[in-house]
């Protein structure tokens, strides 16, 4: 294996394409592989055939694939500008596209026997609250209302954030500030008095370049001092137990994303297991909505033969990967078919301690925020980054074809000096930045 240390960014680097700030369904963005189309159904919710009619349309119309975001929205790849009108109403036909400033809950709101505090009650009064601030705020400004510890919610960015405590009270924050709790009687109120404060400083605005002492003002007598935020990360379980005698069976998208062709057999499956709600949930999820524990067993069998996700623990669910080169001009590695195989190669390694980020090219889409480990595709090759961005300077460089071996080598070397109950990321925390770049080498 040849092997360069401390690579110039610039050799990585591949021309990238003017990117929107917002993909919509009738506004999508230019990406490598054509134009993307993100949209969010009515509540989160999708009937088996109106899942099937999507998959349908995004083959008809894209390049086949549909992805479910981190955040839990859908995304369609492949567009051209010529047919997105008749690709938007085509839509449109099939499902309602929720509108209006990003209010994001629980996918089981509602539904949940653990859930603190109603979150659709409070969506609908910060809604309704708010509907006049969305011309004047920006595309990404969001709220999220936290009210059950297995959301899945606590990971995502929020301008403003409400996490439940009781039914009578949450916490409430500011981008990542938490300010203090409110009573539930004063808390769309004192959310809608906060992005009012943000669209005073125009639509490039978001929730931390408001001042503290200017959001503690403006809900003065409203909120209470409190310097905790107390929120769940965990997704809920594969099989879960809803309030009202159904269970909701979880299923995540490979990389978070599927062959339309696949989904619509999923939608096929669910129909004949009696299921007839999915949820989208964070972390690319499709929640299975099922009248008892032997359907939802069946149709997680069912999902895993289509080759979903449906495990607790799962090599994959700890890679981010995009497409890469496999349909993505900017692509110069198979960035999925590469993560597949990691996750397959070296499953022990994907502790859940971390994430493993493949990108096909600088730009790192799949997975924009700092990862312990990142390889990114090249000109020459492939870069190895370290607790950072795919965009940021890499500390080693190898051929495509090395990618296994340097992934087998750092195996060993966890292996090798991991103490007793240690973590993959404690030891590489632990062992640092030389040692991981000094057994890529041996690789």
């Amino acid at each position: 294996m040849k092997w360069t240390c401390d690579v110039s960014q610039t050799a990585l680097l591949s021309p990238g394409r003017r990117r929107g700030e917002c993909p919509t369904l009738r506004a999508p963005m230019q990406t490598g592989d054509g134009l993307l189309a993100r949209l969010r159904p009515v509540g989160g919710e999708l009937t088996p055939e109106q899942l099937a009619g999507i998959a349908g349309l995004a083959g008809r119309y894209g390049n086949g694939l549909v992805e479910v975001t981190a955040r839990g929205n859908l995304q369609v790849r492949g567009l051209r500008a010529e047919s997105v009108p008749e690709f938007a109403s085509a839509v449109e036909s099939v499902v309602a596209i929720e509108t209006g400033i990003p209010i994001e809950i629980g996918p089981l709101s509602g539904l949940d026997p653990d859930e603190r505090g109603d979150a659709l009650a409070m969506a609908a009064m910060v809604r309704q609250g708010s509907a006049g601030l969305q011309a004047r705020l920006g595309p990404k400004v969001t709220v999220v209302i936290d009210s059950a510890a297995g959301s899945g919610l606590a990971a995502l960015a929020a301008d403003v954030r409400l996490v439940a405590i009781d039914r009578d009270n949450w916490r409430i924050g500011l981008a990542k500030t938490p300010l203090g709790i409110v009573a539930t009687e004063d808390a769309a109120g004192a959310v809608t008095a906060w992005l009012a404060l943000i669209a005073e400083l125009g639509r490039q605005a978001r929730g931390r370049t408001v001042p503290v002492d200017a959001a503690r003002a403006a809900v003065a007598g409203m909120v209470r001092a409190d310097d905790d935020f107390v929120a769940g990360t965990a997704l809920p379980r594969t099989i879960t137990a809803l309030k009202d005698g159904r269970c909701a069976a979880r299923v995540t998208l490979s990389f978070g994303a599927a062959d339309g062709v696949a989904l619509a057999r999923l939608a096929e499956a669910a129909r004949a297991r009696g299921i007839d709600e999915f949820k989208l949930a964070p972390d690319h999820c499709l929640l299975g909505l099922t009248q008892d524990e032997t359907a939802a067993r069946g149709f997680l069998a069912d999902a895993a033969g289509l080759g979903l996700i449906t495990a607790e623990r799962d090599g994959r669910l700890k890679i981010s990967a995009c497409i890469g080169s496999a349909g993505c001009a900017s692509g110069l590695v198979p960035a999925r078919v590469v993560a597949g195989r990691l996750a397959a190669l070296e499953q022990e390694l994907f502790d859940g301690s971390f994430e493993l980020h493949v990108s096909g090219c600088a730009k790192g889409c799949a997975h924009p925020r700092a990862a312990l480990l990142t390889l990114v595709g090249g000109e020459v090759g492939c870069g190895l980054v370290i607790g950072a961005t795919a965009g940021d300077k890499p500390l080693a460089q190898f051929g495509a074809d090395a990618i296994e071996p340097v992934i087998m080598q750092l195996a060993g070397l966890w292996r090798d000096n991991r103490a007793l109950g240690e973590t993959v990321a404690a030891c590489f925390k632990r062992l640092g930045d030389a040692a991981i770049v000094a057994a890529v080498r041996q690789g």
